[in-house]
């Protein structure tokens, strides 16, 4: 049992899925089949063993360094407060706030699809927005009260998630699955990037840490478990859709295709239910990422990385690091195309893992994780990273732009920081743990 107001096993797994199964399997079917059509599920597949190496490292620095810092505070760990540490740690909170910019604007296209047949043009924003508001209310509250929150909508998905893919797989054409017709490893590569931001989140957890009961046991445990269920959940049901619709009909459907793949096994209620689970999903996801991501930027101002105003408390446990982040994800959500964002926030977490998985190379010692496998994880990251790169400058170079310009932006941020920013810098360095020295 957790102790009083603390995070129990069960309630992080509940936030790790809660955070990874939104808008990735929801909202971008449609985006991901026009890519590779039948073979989503393998694209799936791939980023999901792609995840599990970052997991693992998540798992054991998050065990190691109990932090709500996360990527930063590993960053830190390895290299100390620098351009690098600090601007990678803007990257990754940027990406983590387009993240939930996308999950918001998948659940104001269910609740729209589900209001009326032709909603106007406004109407997905709109709810987003209202979304985005009633969430950093209740982060407001209590961490305690989230987790329970959490349990509960994570069950409610969770339960019509599954029950669709055992109802949908009776209804599976094997013929619509053997259509390969999209099929190339150029078009599996590029698809990368929006299959696994499907998978981001899960670092929710190891973000979380310090929030937790047996961090040290419970971190590691949590993120293995989670990522291990999302994969299974995630290729079942990319079988399941396009096993029941054809690529056409998935790429019509667009942000609901999950819920259209439904209609054949379960007609209109069915196209409703999995809606529902959907708006449970985004509203668990987001719940998820702003208590996460807001912690995050609490952190990077203890350290320097942000203006130290962010650090203060507005009301009860919320800070000006969640009004901020809030603030962005609205702007985000209201201003960019729902695909660009989540193929350059897939890519953008993807640096920004590989990043980690790099430094933990200069901690693993101290982690206790096998170098064998922190070596294993970054060749795999950082290649997929090259490749990737390579096919979006082919296929998509707006989303390699796009990248380009959080990069720099990033460490122009950081480099304005330090250079005019020193006494921020400067009260930070006492509240530091001096970096872990490398073992001889």
């Amino acid at each position: 049992m957790a102790a009083k107001g603390k995070i129990s096993l069960t309630a992080a797994i509940s936030l790790g899925i809660g955070s990874m199964i939104g808008a990735g399997i929801f909202v971008l079917l449609g985006q991901v089949g026009a890519v590779v059509g039948a073979a989503t599920w393998i694209s799936f597949l791939l980023a999901g063993i792609i995840i599990i190496f970052c997991g693992y490292n998540f798992a054991k620095l998050g065990a190691r360094y109990p932090s709500n810092g996360g990527v930063l505070e590993y960053l830190v760990q390895a290299y100390g407060i620098n351009l690098y540490s600090g601007g990678m740690g803007v990257f990754y909170y940027i990406a983590s706030i387009i993240l939930m910019a996308v999950v918001a604007k998948g659940f104001g296209f269910y609740l729209s699809a589900l209001v009326m047949k032709n909603p106007p043009s406004y109407l997905p924003n709109t709810f987003a927005v209202c979304l985005v508001l009633l969430l950093t209310l209740l982060n407001f509250i209590s961490v305690s009260a989230i987790a329970r929150f959490e349990k509960w909508i994570v069950a409610i998905k969770l339960l019509v998630i599954i029950s669709f893919a055992v109802l949908g797989f009776a209804f599976v054409k094997p013929s619509l699955l053997a259509n390969f017709d999209q099929f190339s490893s150029a078009n599996l590569f590029s698809s990368l990037a929006l299959t696994f931001f499907a998978y981001t989140g899960f670092n929710v957890i190891s973000g979380s840490a310090e929030n937790m009961d047996n961090p040290k046991k419970n971190v590691p445990r949590a993120i293995m478990l989670t990522i291990f269920i999302v994969m299974i959940i995630y290729i079942a049901l990319a079988l399941v859709v396009f096993g029941n619709l054809s690529v056409d009909q998935v790429i019509a459907a667009k942000e609901t295709a999950l819920a259209e793949a439904a209609r054949p096994a379960l007609g209109e209620t069915g196209f409703a239910i999995v809606s529902i689970a959907a708006l449970f999903s985004s509203v668990s996801s987001i719940n998820a990422n702003i208590f996460a991501s807001s912690n995050n930027a609490y952190v990077m101002a203890v350290y320097g990385t942000l203006p130290k105003a962010i650090e203060k408390r507005v009301w009860r446990r919320g800070t000006e690091a969640l009004v901020v982040t809030s603030s962005i994800i609205i702007i985000l959500l209201l201003l960019f195309d729902l695909t660009l964002i989540a193929s350059v926030g897939g890519l953008a977490s993807l640096i920004a893992y590989t990043a980690v998985n790099i430094a933990h190379l200069r901690l693993y010692k101290d982690t206790g994780a096998k170098l064998y496998i922190v070596w294993l994880s970054v060749l795999i990251s950082l290649g997929t990273v090259i490749v990737v790169l390579l096919a979006n400058a082919k296929t998509e170079p707006g989303q390699l732009y796009a990248t380009v310009i959080i990069i720099v932006l990033s460490f122009l941020f950081e480099w304005i920081m330090r250079t005019y920013g020193k006494k921020y810098m400067e009260e930070a360095l006492p509240r530091v743990q001096d970096p872990i020295p490398p073992k001889n």
